[in-house]
């Protein structure tokens, strides 16, 4: 049922994706520059609210809140529907609600997550990060897909429309979970304090402090490119808002293939090195995108970038929940979700670059300074090699 209700959150949330894109890029005349303000506003409260997301969700019992977090997010989606039919939607609208989309997020996500491991153990962790990857990277071929589509067919605001449906049934089939206890040992404790003493516990272990810097590395210099994805297929590609689909949709195909790659060796002992050299992969196949003038061809590079980044991303998901301790697992998880808030400050920088020296150039030379870092922590890295 947690998959399920996933897998309708993530075809919607896909679909927002494309929406809001277009929105941005097309409908209101904005730039590379707007995208990443967009982007930069839900991912600020990702970074300030994902912390005492973790708190609270140690603190309470999780199906109740997740079930307030997906309702708020369907409010969000009819809003923007309604303002968007009505040709009432201006850019500051759009900014405001990104905002609002990425306090509901830094609430939830850590939620999901931590509802993963409590469903199945550390012994299928690894097991269940990959069919969870799996539905989700379904619904990233098929999100993307249908909000291209949408927009051809009934205008930005039927992806919004569809988006709120989705959560609805989000909504639904999570209130068919069982109730999960929450962890009450600190419950009394400053959320301030409590917030802190998880950062300390990261800094002071040092292989957390390097399986969560992994988590980081891939948010702030490679992730910014999806944002990015609309100038690509406009510009470089010369293509519309279906090939804009087509490209958000190729990276969740790949990754269909990598989960199961994922599935297959999930038995194996170390997961750190496949992590590494998937996540150096990765970068090397964004980077080969970037050449690419063909809209086939750029699919398949993001195709192959799919691959790697499901196995990296997995394989990461399970150390974090794996290696920690257990007293601070649901703030650790916090700080994954935190990272994800990362993306869109680097994106800013890489979107003034893009309207500077366009995007190819742009992308490519962040795609290398990624690989180089990687590399670099894989081969100097005892640590990481041995988990």
């Amino acid at each position: 049922m947690l998959l399920a209700s996933t897998m309708a959150l993530q075809v919607g949330s896909w679909v927002q994706t494309i929406g809001q894109g277009w929105l941005v890029v097309h409908d209101l005349g904005g730039s590379a520059t707007n995208l990443a303000i967009v982007a930069l506003l839900r991912g600020a409260f990702l970074v300030l609210v994902s912390p005492f997301g973790g708190v609270i969700a140690g603190r309470q019992e999780r199906r109740r809140l997740l079930m307030l977090y997906t309702a708020v997010s369907a409010v969000i989606a009819v809003l923007l529907a309604v303002l968007v039919s009505t040709g009432q939607i201006e850019l500051w609208m759009v900014y405001v609600l990104a905002a609002l989309a990425g306090i509901v997020e830094a609430l939830a996500g850590p939620i999901r997550s931590l509802l993963v491991f409590d469903s199945v153990g550390p012994e299928e962790m690894t097991n269940a990060v990959a069919l969870n990857a799996l539905g989700g990277n379904a619904m990233r071929v098929i999100g993307p897909a249908i909000g291209g589509a949408l927009i051809g067919l009934i205008g930005t605001e039927g992806t919004f429309e569809v988006q709120a449906g989705c959560l609805v049934v989000s909504l639904v089939l999570t209130a068919r979970l069982r109730r999960f206890e929450p962890e009450l040992a600190e419950a009394k404790e400053n959320a301030f304090v409590s917030v802190a003493r998880g950062i300390a516990y990261v800094v002071r272990d040092r292989r957390m402090a390097l399986i969560v810097g992994m988590a980081v590395l891939p948010s702030v210099l490679v992730y910014p490119y999806v944002s990015f994805l609309p100038v690509f297929a406009k510009d470089v590609l010369h293509e519309g808002a279906e090939a804009y689909g087509f490209l958000a949709g190729a990276v969740g195909l790949g990754s269909l293939a990598g989960g199961a790659i994922v599935a297959a060796t999930s038995n194996r002992q170390r997961l750190g090195p496949p992590m590494m050299w998937s996540c150096l992969l990765y970068c090397l196949s964004v980077a080969s995108f970037t050449f690419m003038r063909e809209l086939w061809l750029a699919v398949g590079a993001l195709v192959v970038a799919g691959v790697f980044h499901s196995i990296y991303a997995a394989f990461n998901a399970s150390l974090m929940q794996m290696k920690a301790a257990p007293e601070f697992r649901s703030r650790v998880v916090a700080l994954q979700t935190m990272t994800w808030g990362m993306t869109p400050f680097a994106g800013l920088l890489m979107g003034a670059m893009i309207d500077r020296w366009g995007a190819p150039y742009t992308v490519f030379g962040w795609m290398m300074a990624a690989a180089a870092l990687t590399l670099a922590l894989t081969l100097g890295s005892r640590e990481l090699r041995r988990v």
